[in-house]
């Protein structure tokens, strides 16, 4: 079974390490690369972890799309074996039950599409199913061997480490304490230490990141804190997060692991459990917001493990089992397939797949206009053109000089760039024919290049190039 399990694992790794490697890198990615190069206890959008996964291959294959994905996408593959290691354990070791586990997750929309990039979400999902599987073993070890012990600290340590990789994690731990709480199996440990252990270990990795909050206002927490706040009520959210639920493991491993519940495998509370806080934040959520399709991508393992528990149950198994498996990979090759093709995009909106279109002439037109205008610098306004721009021009120092707050782990500006001639790169937004925020942020301004990234005749993004110098920022060249 190991080896069968760790054989797809395998697998799916080498086609997301091959997507990883031919794909260019998108706006988030080359701004958590950016993140890298300047380790930091904490960051003012997510948690660190991302940055130290990327830092680990960077470290070894450079500043490349390979590079920066590595580690993220061994992340995906490694959570996908755990996927299918907790289906063996339900089932008392069933060979097809753990095997097919493993490929319903690695073929559900959002792990397929997700599993060859470098984002939070890698780290998140790892650190997820890893808690879960270890919560699993604990759970089901006798609470006065020392085996228990170890099992416990280490769901906790895997908990702490999830939330350093994204504060979607910490609906895990309050779904692992219902569980505690609510079923007869969990109750029976309430009275021992272990919980508290685990409580403990779990908020050992996370002190270093409270430690930077304190020293920096609270910054990631009040950032992250924010979406906790409603405003207004929409049925039409509500609805499409309840589809998203539906379509995002595929349809079929939805239906059959809808069925599961019916009469739930062994350790199916523990499952169900760690998923319905997060799944209840959500749905409150969409009253009043979107609910983004990757932020419950760490659901998906509940989704495969309990829609493997259905097909086997099912009438003719075999035939809903080839069904299933697929109608889930037309749909997720189908999809990454589409959005990725070589030859044309797909619509002009300012997605990932589109943000890896059309960059040789563009980068072409920006080198050509910095060795014209004799500019020494980048200066941006948004974290997109901060990260992609660094990367694509690393022997150009790149510098926002707006959302300052972002860039606190880049130490300080650079001086000599105060008075340095400068390119403001900036994306053009339709009514504007000349950069508008120019003048307020320099001495010195001159009139605004055009350069537009375009693929098969498609417009994608539309940039003003302006010549700059004397930076106004007192925050970054104060007198």
């Amino acid at each position: 079974m190991r080896l069968s399990v760790l054989a797809i694992s395998l697998a799916f790794l080498a086609v997301h390490l091959a997507i990883a490697a031919w794909v260019p890198l998108f706006d988030d990615e080359a701004y958590y690369a950016l993140w890298a190069r300047d380790l930091a206890l904490g960051y003012y959008d997510h948690p660190p972890m991302i940055a130290y996964m990327i830092r680990l291959g960077t470290s070894l294959f450079g500043e490349t799309a390979l590079g920066i994905r590595l580690f993220p996408v061994i992340g995906f593959a490694a959570s996908g074996y755990l996927v299918g290691d907790m289906a063996r354990r339900m089932s008392g070791g069933h060979v097809g039950l753990a095997v097919l586990a493993t490929a319903l997750y690695n073929l559900g929309l959002l792990v397929f599409a997700l599993g060859s990039f470098a984002t939070p979400d890698a780290p998140s999902t790892l650190f997820w199913v890893a808690a879960l599987w270890a919560a699993m073993r604990a759970v089901n070890t006798p609470p006065g061997t020392r085996a228990a012990m170890l099992w416990w600290v280490c769901t906790g340590l895997l908990l702490g480490f999830g939330g350093l990789s994204k504060f979607t994690n910490a609906f895990l731990a309050f779904g692992l304490l219902g569980y505690l709480i609510a079923t007869p199996k969990g109750r029976a440990y309430l009275p021992t230490r272990l919980p508290w252990m685990a409580v403990a270990a779990a908020a050992l990795p996370l002190l270093p990141y409270l430690a930077w909050n304190l020293q920096h206002d609270w910054l990631g927490l009040e950032r992250q804190g924010a979406r906790l706040v409603a405003s207004g009520f929409s049925i039409r959210t509500l609805g499409e997060y309840a589809a998203l639920l539906l379509l995002a493991p595929t349809p079929l491993v939805s239906w059959f692991a809808l069925r599961a519940l019916r009469a739930p495998p062994k350790d199916g509370a523990l499952l169900v459990w760690s998923a319905v806080p997060l799944l209840l934040y959500f749905a409150y959520h969409a009253t009043h917001a979107p609910v983004q399709a990757n932020w419950i991508v760490p659901l998906q393992a509940v989704f495969a493990v309990l829609a493997a528990f259905g097909l086997a149950r099912a009438q003719s198994p075999q035939r809903w089992t080839r069904a299933t498996l697929a109608i889930a990979l037309l749909m997720s090759v189908g999809l990454v397939a589409a959005a990725f093709n070589p030859v044309a995009p797909i619509g002009t909106a300012d997605n990932p797949p589109n943000q890896t279109r059309g960059w040789p002439a563009t980068e072409e037109a920006i080198a050509e206009l910095l060795e014209e205008t004799g500019a020494t610098w980048i200066a941006t306004t948004d974290y997109a053109r901060t990260g992609s721009l660094a990367l694509r021009f690393p022997q150009v120092p790149v510098w926002s000089v707006a959302q300052l707050q972002r860039y606190g782990f880049r130490g300080a500006f650079p001086a000599e760039l105060c008075a340095a001639p400068g390119l403001l790169i900036e994306r053009a937004r339709r009514s504007e024919t000349t950069s508008e925020t120019a003048p307020s942020l320099f001495e010195t301004v001159e009139d605004t290049h055009e350069v537009t990234r375009t693929q098969a005749g498609v417009t994608l993004m539309r940039y003003h190039l302006t010549p700059v110098a004397g930076l106004k920022s007192p925050d970054l060249c104060p007198n």
